[in-house]
């Protein structure tokens, strides 16, 4: 018999969003989701994950009990997030993204008991980016580059997408090689995503000018990973790992 699992709920602009501590992750209850972004017909959207982005679990909260419920984990949260036409949907990921999630990760709980101060929050916002746009002023035309492309809105270097999933960076690139999702043309010369995982909406390129040693201005291309693509690699590393250590001990 399954037992039913109590929810930990948070406010979202006056909508109840339960979450769920499932295998060891923080999971979403989707049809609170989708009424934040909109979605009209939950199960509908549900068909258009993949089978590794939700769960169905049994749920016993103040409102129903031992009710079963379809929950998604952050990489199905991502790819409903993308599809939601609604204004909150940028903000609902900010809140997530900034707030949510780190503070789940480091306590296990989420406090809802003080409402933030908005103001204060924008005007910390808007001296980073004003100290941010001086920043650039002054850094040389390389810095500048990495610079315009570790401040992009949901997109992470691969450098930063090592951090965020706490692995070396050389052997988390040699990892996304191995699992298909990386490779260098020809087997030198900058790293590209693989279609398939551009197309899923794991990865893109996105181009910056800088500057040869004679002073010419050249576009190059960088990979980078977006928000459903950290969520989606969290998975697929933790499994490529798992199965490393299998065959090691096999």
């Amino acid at each position: 018999m399954n037992t039913a699992v109590m929810p930990l709920a948070f406010d979202f602009e006056g909508h109840a969003v339960r979450t769920i501590n499932h295998d060891g992750a923080t999971w979403w209850v989707m049809t609170d989701v989708c009424k934040v972004l909109g979605i009209a017909n939950a199960p509908q959207a549900a068909t258009r994950l993949d089978e590794d982005e939700k769960a169905t679990i049994i749920i016993n909260d103040s409102g129903t009990l031992n009710a079963e419920r379809t929950i998604i984990n952050e990489s199905g949260l991502y790819s409903l997030i993308l599809t939601s036409r609604k204004a909150a949907a940028k903000r609902f990921k900010k809140w997530i993204t900034a707030e949510v999630l780190p503070t789940l990760r480091r306590t296990g709980t989420y406090s809802v008991g003080a409402s933030p101060d908005f103001g204060r929050v924008l005007s910390v916002a808007e001296a980073a980016i004003h100290a941010s746009q001086n920043a650039v002023k002054v850094l040389t035309p390389k810095a500048q580059a990495y610079h315009q492309l570790s401040c992009m809105d949901g997109l992470h270097t691969l450098t930063d997408a090592a951090k965020l999933c706490e692995m070396p960076r050389n052997r988390f690139l040699s990892t996304l090689e191995a699992v298909g999702w990386i490779y260098r043309p020809g087997g030198s010369g900058r790293w590209q995503g693989k279609a398939d995982k551009i197309k899923a909406g794991f990865l893109t390129h996105k181009y910056h000018e800088t500057r040869d040693s004679d002073g010419h201005l050249k576009e190059r291309s960088q990979v980078v990973v977006t928000d459903r693509g950290i969520a989606k690699l969290r998975v697929v590393l933790t499994r490529f790992e798992s199965a490393m250590l299998e065959g090691g001990a096999a």
